[in-house]
């Protein structure tokens, strides 16, 4: 399956277009001309206009979110509290003191009782029922709780404390806040998190607020055995040896958005997506990179060392059209890999020499803003079929950024004022295999009833028979909203159609929708689904007080706050249904969640779960 194209999320992308029509000036004209000393071949920066600070736009004192306010100075208590503990000196009573009540009363910060939840040589999690009894009491009984939780972490070297406010409630004896609390560490024994729920309340007269109370809802610690990361990059070492590495990959997206004179064709904070596969029969698998407009398309040759050649002048697929997605993949039966394409307006399918080298056989238009692609035979008819997903009706990217066409009529909780999505029917035909077909691709999508519901910002798709009758189905992943599942009904000797039954089946968790993939996670023997969303602390917080969208009905408030929940595991439960069994599992937090993938991790026979997420790389300006 295609990985997910990684892109800014809609939300912010309506509040920054906005900006952008009000902050931009007109991008120069004609060809910028290097000042001396400019190494060659290196373009000066375009001048920039900056628009208002984040401070200045996002207010919540000016804006009457007193909660908001205090959350903030939660927080930063927080963060001394972490900076205190992560300090190799125990913290004196004065330091707590300004942090904390007197007379706080703190249970135990490690539960009752750690208890072994799973164990294997990768992974060793422990899990704590939440504390009872009396508390202690006092700034000695805090300091002597941090300094038992920090035992766990003796002689670790990288310790952080992470807290994320994610609930606030107003009540008579005070504020009180729910915290998602992170420790980590690499420790002597391996490398250490503790991930824990906390329940505050907060004393806030006379200012700043303090610490009253302080219990443990939920604990769990993982270790990891031995020294070293779980997952290590190794991009430099498999890509530097390539001038292209240092030359254009390290610098970024917003190097060249600075850069190129046709900018309009960059995605706003937007990354294309990647390709793997053998593309020259030597058993080892290649990669080709999409980038964005302007910057030709790279293709690299693994080699036996664990190196990559770049082959892209070579392969002819160096295209410098803006690339959202690829899929590497035979889509003539001559066990050759072929390219399959999504670029601004148009899926591009070209055939593959099996050397490396590709020959454009077809170019379909779309819509402007395509996003990703995936692939799958839906008519049962021996060759492989394309779905391609689009986002907004108009390119968000195009103009430097100032079309608008996602805010105008925009529904954030079920909009359908997106692109239109397409199934191309592979058509090829003719004797043999290769050259000899002739390649032709239709567009399906009307006549196969996946035009239904079929505008709503979508990001991914993924094909799966999840109902076992032998067709594959397709699950859309979109943001502003409700997905679809589309049930393929393929019957002998008539042509495919498929039906939405996202809404009957349960299957439409209507959030931020990015990704998507299956897998038996339970091994039943049924396909389910994880979708990837995003976790937002402050639209936790938020969402849940009575003052936010005081006059909208309850299912628009329940919707919305379904937004700020997180990532969505659907049980399937084989009779064409699906469980949202998300909390129960413990997967809603996956963050800014861009893509996720079931694999077995540890090989032990049971899918796990890697998510891919983040956002803002760059330094914190004040807005996340």
């Amino acid at each position: 399956m295609p990985l997910s194209v990684q892109r800014t999320a809609g939300k912010l992308v309506v509040l920054l277009l906005a900006l952008a029509v009000a902050c931009e000036r007109p991008a120069p004209t004609g060809t910028p001309q290097a000042p001396a000393g400019t190494a060659p071949g290196v373009l000066p920066a375009l001048p920039v206009t900056r628009g208002p600070s984040w401070d200045q736009l996002d207010n919540a004192e000016r804006d009457g979110w007193d909660s908001e306010v205090f959350a903030a100075e939660a927080t930063g208590q927080l963060k001394t509290l972490g900076r205190l503990f992560t300090d190799p000196a125990p913290p004196a009573d004065v330091e707590l003191g300004r942090i904390a009540a007197e007379e706080i009363a703190v249970h135990p910060l490690l539960g009752e009782s750690l208890a072994r939840a799973f164990d294997d040589p990768q992974f060793r999690v422990d899990r704590a029922r939440p504390t009872a009894g009396e508390p202690r009491r006092g700034l000695a009984a805090l300091r002597q709780s941090l300094l038992e939780l920090k035992e766990s972490f003796r002689d670790a070297k990288g310790l952080r404390f992470e807290p994320k406010v994610v609930g606030l409630e107003r009540l008579e004896a005070g504020v009180t806040t729910r915290q998602l609390i992170t420790i980590a560490g690499q420790t002597p024994g391996g490398f250490l998190e503790h991930n824990a729920v906390w329940s505050i309340r907060w004393q806030s007269t006379p200012p700043p607020a303090r610490m009253a109370s302080l219990e443990v809802l939920e604990l769990e610690q993982v270790l990891r055995p031995g020294a070293g990361p779980l997952l290590s990059d190794c991009t430099e070492s498999a890509l530097g040896g390539n001038p292209s590495y240092r030359s254009q990959l390290l610098r970024g997206l917003n190097h060249w958005l600075e850069r190129i004179q046709e900018n309009r064709f960059f995605a706003l904070l937007g990354t294309p997506g990647l390709a793997a596969g053998d593309v020259n029969g030597d058993g080892l698998e290649d990669l080709y990179v999409c980038q964005e407009g302007g910057l030709p398309n790279r293709l690299f040759l693994h080699r036996p060392d664990g190196t990559a050649d770049d082959a892209s002048e070579l392969s002819g697929a160096d295209w410098i059209d803006s690339t959202r997605s690829a899929l590497l993949i035979d889509l003539d039966n001559d066990r050759r890999l072929d390219l399959a394409a999504a670029v601004l307006g148009a899926a591009v399918f070209a055939q593959g020499g099996g050397d490396g080298r590709f020959a454009v056989r077809e170019s379909l238009p779309t819509s402007l803003d395509t996003m990703s692609l995936a692939a799958a035979d839906h008519d049962l008819d021996g060759d492989l079929d394309v779905y391609l997903c689009s986002y907004n009706r108009d390119d968000i990217s195009r103009d430097a950024g100032v079309s608008v066409g996602a805010s105008e009529g925009l529904v954030y909780h079920d909009s359908q004022n997106g692109a239109r999505n397409y199934l191309f029917r592979n058509d090829i035909a003719g004797p043999g295999g290769g050259l000899d077909r002739a390649w032709r691709f239709t567009d399906a999508t009307v006549e196969t009833g996946l035009d239904e519901n079929n505008r709503r910002f979508s990001f991914a798709a993924a094909w799966e028979d999840y109902d076992g009758d032998g067709d594959p189905d397709l699950y859309v992943a979109n943001d502003f909203g409700r997905n679809n599942l589309y049930r393929n009904e393929l019957k002998p000797g008539l042509p495919p159609r498929f039906t939405d039954v996202a809404a009957q089946a349960g299957a439409e968790d209507s959030a931020s929708g990015m990704g998507v993939a299956w897998g038996d996670y339970d091994q039943d023997g049924w396909m389910d689904i994880y979708v990837s969303n995003m976790f937002s602390a402050a639209g936790s917080r938020i969402t849940h007080q009575s003052r936010f969208k005081a006059d909208a009905t309850e299912e628009v408030r329940a919707r919305l706050r379904r937004f700020a929940r997180g990532n969505t595991l659907l049980r399937n439960r084989g009779d064409g249904t699906f469980d949202d069994v998300s909390e129960a599992a413990r997967v809603t937090m996956g963050r800014w969640a861009w893509s996720s993938n079931f694999i077995d991790w540890n090989n032990d026979g049971w899918e796990d779960l890697l998510v891919s997420n983040g956002y803002v790389t760059t330094e914190d300006t004040g807005d996340l």
